[in-house]
This record gives C-alpha cells, sequence and structure tokens, in this order.
C-alpha cells in the first residue's frame, strides 16, 4: 500500500520529483512513481490500476503534457471513477500550468476541475496544502518475508 500514487506526465517530471522527495524523505509517505516502483516484467496498465487502487491518495499533476497523456488521462479517470464507486475522497489535482487546452479526450479532466478545487503548484503556501491533503499519518513499512507492519507486528489502520 501506498500514501499516494503520483500520476504525471515524463516531461513534468522535473517538477513533480521534489514534490516526491518531499513527502518522502521529510515526512515519511510511501509515494508510488511508475518509472521507479513498476516491475518490467508485468503489464504497465495492470500495474497502474493496482496502484491507483492500492493508495490511499493519488495525486494527478495536470499539466498541457498530461492532457496530452493517454495514460495519464486514463489514470484521472479510473481514480476519478473509484472515487464516485467508494465515496472516498482520494484524488487531488495540482494544477503545474493554468494554460489548458481540452479536447474530447480529456474532459473528465475538465469536469473535474470545474467541479472541484484543486492545488496550484505555484501557490506560497502549495506544501502545506498539499500536506493537508495527505493521510493524517504515513503507511507503515511491510517486511518483505512476512508482509507485516515492521512497526506494530502486522496491525495495520485504515484511513
Amino acid at each position: 500500500r501506498y500514501d499516494a500514487f503520483i500520476s504525471f506526465a515524463w516531461d513534468d517530471y522535473g517538477s513533480v520529483c521534489p514534490v516526491v522527495e518531499y513527502l518522502e524523505e521529510q515526512h515519511n509517505f510511501a509515494c508510488c512513481i511508475h518509472n521507479r516502483d513498476f516491475s518490467p516484467a508485468e503489464r504497465f496498465l495492470d500495474q497502474m490500476g493496482a496502484a491507483i487502487k492500492d493508495s490511499r491518495r493519488i495525486l494527478c499533476f495536470v499539466s498541457p503534457h498530461f492532457l496530452q497523456s493517454e495514460y495519464c488521462v486514463w489514470e484521472f479517470t479510473d481514480a476519478f471513477q473509484n472515487q464516485i464507486e467508494s465515496g472516498k475522497t482520494r484524488l487531488a489535482v495540482i494544477m503545474l500550468d493554468s494554460n489548458l487546452e481540452f479536447t474530447v479526450k480529456n474532459q473528465v479532466v475538465r469536469q473535474y476541475i470545474n467541479t472541484f478545487t484543486y492545488l496550484d503548484f505555484h501557490d506560497p503556501d502549495f506544501d502545506s496544502k498539499l500536506l493537508y491533503l495527505m493521510p493524517s499519518s504515513p503507511v507503515q513499512p511491510q517486511s518483505e518475508n512476512t508482509g507485516q507492519s515492521e512497526v506494530n507486528g502486522g496491525q495495520s489502520s485504515d484511513e
């Protein structure tokens, strides 16, 4: 399980990477990013769906590149659909750029942005707002051999 699945277009990696480092290194959140955490031996879309399902938050870094990527729009649509079905707010949009052009293929992103609040990457209070939407405490690390939490003997709490 992850605290956050990070959805982004590869061209935006330079902006996304410091945010992931901030969450992981300064606040001990477990983030899933495809280029680091997906296995090359498994189907990409299967891993994407499982990572979204197994994450407590889905952070989508929206930019023109994001809207052009079929994978990013698929991740967003899947996360939004899961949120609707579960009734749990897990999806968060982080706007890297407000100069967006929408098409028929990415209308779900436009509908979300027009309906829900989102974080502005350039907001001076971005860090505190990002932490506010994250789970109240990070997931506990899992032991590789047993699948149990190293800290509490396998007892876990869900949010």
